[in-house]
């Protein structure tokens, strides 16, 4: 993890002013390399380098310089198969240190502009060859580290933040409020962007090339798309490809513990990060770190991260987040906003800076940090789940890959209508896909299992690697994707047709690979995205407490004090006043983003932010020891929910509110009995038999005679079954403790 910005005039040298200018790009992104700092200045090109030291710490100080100093390299990201690059090349070059990102000097001096063909890694880049005045800037073809450039005014800024380039004088700044609006509400498919005008987000896999004359841009890889011919010949059993997907993924783990600093791991859980724990620790030590929530109790994450560290015999650290006890506040979150430089910054990039903040406190050598990152979106993780959401209508045994295949063909249909002229867009569904991709020029897809990967592949670039990089970068860690190994994204892309509905529904190809190196309970383990489940509703909660902190700080900020001319007030108030009406509280993903614009809009204005200043003051969130899950499981639930001192007073006798009632059961819906909870004969709330079992055995005993401790006694049921339930009733006035 490095940091680089700079700048190519295009109307002659630059001045005597310009290094004090790349020092202040550069502070901006002092947290990606607080190791060392380097200016570099050559006539029309000027750059400046952060370095956090990984490879080569004392000897791989940047930028690099091939023989005659004609070429300048600055790279940010790890250049994985150096070893296996250098013995390629010819004898003659001359290598000066140990660093891994040097042997691209000598491929672009033997081979130009295709000088990335072979190389195996993540990077941003930005190489200036003096005897052409040409600069190239560079991306890895996944897009795992970042670059942002905007060309005006005879020069062209580039940064590996945005909030680089805001520190040159005359940069643009304006928040694009129409792309953002327009992306929050059609993620799927949409064209890249930086959320800021004129500011620009190189594409994955793609060249800038400029000269004071001209850019361009010229994409150097793309995800490959064997023909019929070549599918047809590959005899493979399905089988022979799991194993050559397992001999891969092990190769790209060990290939991604290079590295002369300490590495750690975030251990979700998920088959996905318990996959590269099992493989990471055969070659080395290392610390994990999970997320202990109310969220990831209840939906097991945190459980599953704990047994997995205990069947590998690793050490697993479990990092409380109280959704109701916690140090965050809204100076505290623009300043992880600020970070993140998206309006998608939520809960899990809140969730995810604090876990590795506790880590490189608890490690200070700790530099490097594996995720399971990449898996899905290439694997099939994510095919249950659409067909779930989106097509709710089926039944158990109707929700298969063809499902999965039917609502990926309509989406991709739907894209290529989006992307036709009005006129001919109205006939869309009539027409055929092949005839709608040669009217919008567009691409068509062979089949939608590819539309799926291509589309997830631009989703990557906008969130998942977008705030991994910043909440890692933010605590002076690099963060690595053995998942996004181009090889094993080929790999995936190549398997013949044939065997899709056999290895990717439900990411079996993974879960098949893994089997000789985890139990079933883990190779087994249903996909649960992070923090959402049945106790998401926690988590949303602590969020809409962040927003309406200090007299709804935030919310002012973000809406009524700069962007009145583009928010309704009356219906924002009326969103703000309905989230915590609805138990769930759904409609804080609604107001979410739309603050975070407002906030980044008024941030972006500034002449200069200074972020991370309120973070880092914050207290550090506590680690929760666990021996034995199982024996400490009862006390952790009642940890995860207390949270006023009432409910402590569980030998107080307890009765419903008037005008409570609690409904007979009165329908069967998908295999569940529902019982409900009527306010003045309306009724309010609808209770699952499955998930609330417990909390309905205690709401039918109570008479206003027992307290709950009796009512539990009773029915031998502990406290922690239902303690979540309790303080939500409290909350919105179900039942209420008779008074003394």
């Amino acid at each position: 993890m490095c940091g680089l910005a700079g700048l190519l005039s295009k109307n002659g040298q630059l001045g005597a002013d310009i290094e004090p200018i790349l020092r202040t790009m550069g502070h901006q992104i002092a947290h990606r390399g607080p190791d060392d700092e380097q200016v570099f200045i050559d006539g029309l090109f000027g750059a400046i380098f952060r370095r956090l030291s990984i490879v080569d710490v004392a000897g791989g100080r940047q930028p690099l310089f091939n023989e005659d100093g004609s070429l300048m390299l600055m790279v940010n990201g790890e250049i994985y198969n150096h070893h296996e690059l250098r013995s390629c090349l010819k004898s003659s070059h001359q290598f000066r240190t140990q660093s891994d990102c040097e042997v691209l000097l000598h491929l672009y001096e033997e081979k130009g502009e295709s000088f990335l063909k072979d190389v195996n890694g993540m990077f941003a880049l930005a190489l200036w060859d003096k005897k052409r005045q040409q600069l190239i800037l560079a991306r890895d073809r996944l897009g795992i580290k970042p670059l942002y450039y905007t060309e005006s005014n005879q020069r062209l800024l580039f940064g590996s933040e945005i909030k680089a380039l805001f520190a040159y004088p005359d940069c643009p700044r304006e928040f694009d409020w129409e792309q953002a609006l327009g992306y929050q509400s059609q993620q799927m498919g949409q064209d890249l962007s930086s959320f800021f005008k004129d500011i620009n987000y190189l594409l994955a896999g793609n060249l800038l090339i400029a000269d004071a004359k001209r850019t361009r841009i010229k994409q150097y890889w793309t995800l490959p798309l064997l023909s019929d011919d070549a599918y047809a010949s590959d005899t493979r059993s399905k089988q022979d490809i799991i194993d050559g997907y397992g001999e891969l993924l092990v190769d790209a783990v060990k290939l991604r513990l290079m590295a002369d600093v300490e590495v750690g791991l975030f251990l979700s859980g998920g088959i996905d990060s318990v996959s590269v724990a099992a493989f990471a620790s055969q070659y080395q030590s290392l610390h994990t770190f999970s997320v202990l929530s109310q969220s990831t109790f209840q939906n097991g994450d945190a459980k599953a991260g704990y047994l997995a560290a205990q069947q590998l015999n690793i050490p697993n650290h479990q990092i409380l987040y109280s959704w109701h006890d916690n140090p965050f506040t809204p100076e505290h979150w623009k300043d992880l906003l600020w970070l993140c430089e998206t309006p998608l910054c939520n809960a899990e990039q809140l969730y995810k800076y604090h876990l590795h903040r506790y880590a490189k406190q608890l490690r200070p050598n700790l530099k490097v940090v594996l995720l399971g990152q990449g898996s899905d979106e290439f694997n099939g993780g994510y095919s249950v789940d659409y067909v779930k959401n989106y097509r709710p209508d089926l039944d158990e045994k109707e929700r298969n890959w063809s499902a999965f295949v039917d609502i990926f063909s309509d989406f991709e249909k739907d894209a290529l209508i989006a992307k036709a002229n009005t006129q001919l867009s109205q006939y869309g569904g009539v027409l055929t896909k092949d005839f709608l991709a040669s009217c919008s020029q567009q691409t068509h897809y062979p089949h939608p299992w590819f539309y799926y990967v291509n589309l997830h592949v631009r989703n990557l670039q906008m969130y998942n690697l977008w705030h991994e990089d910043r909440t890692a970068a933010g605590n002076h860690i690099e963060n690595r994707v053995p998942f996004l190994d181009h090889r094993l994204v080929e790999y995936v892309a190549n398997i013949p047709p044939k065997h899709y509905e056999a290895l990717f529904w439900d990411k079996e190809i993974l879960r098949q690979a893994m089997k000789p190196h985890l139990s079933d309970e883990l190779s087994q383990r249903p996909k649960c995205p992070f923090f959402y489940g049945e106790d998401v509703r926690y988590t949303r909660r602590m969020m809409y407490k962040l927003l309406v902190a200090n007299d709804s700080e935030l919310i002012r900020e973000a809406f009524f004090e700069n962007n009145d001319a583009i928010f309704d007030k009356n219906a924002l108030e009326e969103l703000i006043n309905a989230i915590p009406e609805e138990p769930e509280f759904s409609l804080i993903e609604s107001l979410l983003p739309l603050a975070n614009m407002g906030l980044l809009a008024n941030m972006a204005k500034e002449t200069i932010h200074q972020s991370q200043s309120h973070v880092e003051s914050i207290d550090l969130l506590p680690e929760i020891t666990i021996e034995d899950w199982e024996k400490q499981e009862d006390d952790l639930a009642l940890k995860l929910a207390i949270r006023r001192e009432q409910t402590a007073l569980l030998d107080r006798v307890i009765v419903f509110a008037p005008g409570v009632k609690l409904l007979k059961i009165d329908h069967v819906s998908d295999d569940n009995a529902y019982s409900y909870l009527s306010i003045d004969d309306r009724v309010e709330y609808e209770l699952s038999e499955i998930e609330m079992k417990d909390w309905l055995a205690v709401l039918r005993q109570i008479d206003g005679q027992r307290s709950i401790n009796n009512i539990l006694s009773e029915l031998n049921i502990p406290a922690a079954k239902v303690h979540k339930h309790l303080e939500e009733a409290l909350d919105y006035g179900i039942i209420h403790f008779v008074a003394f």
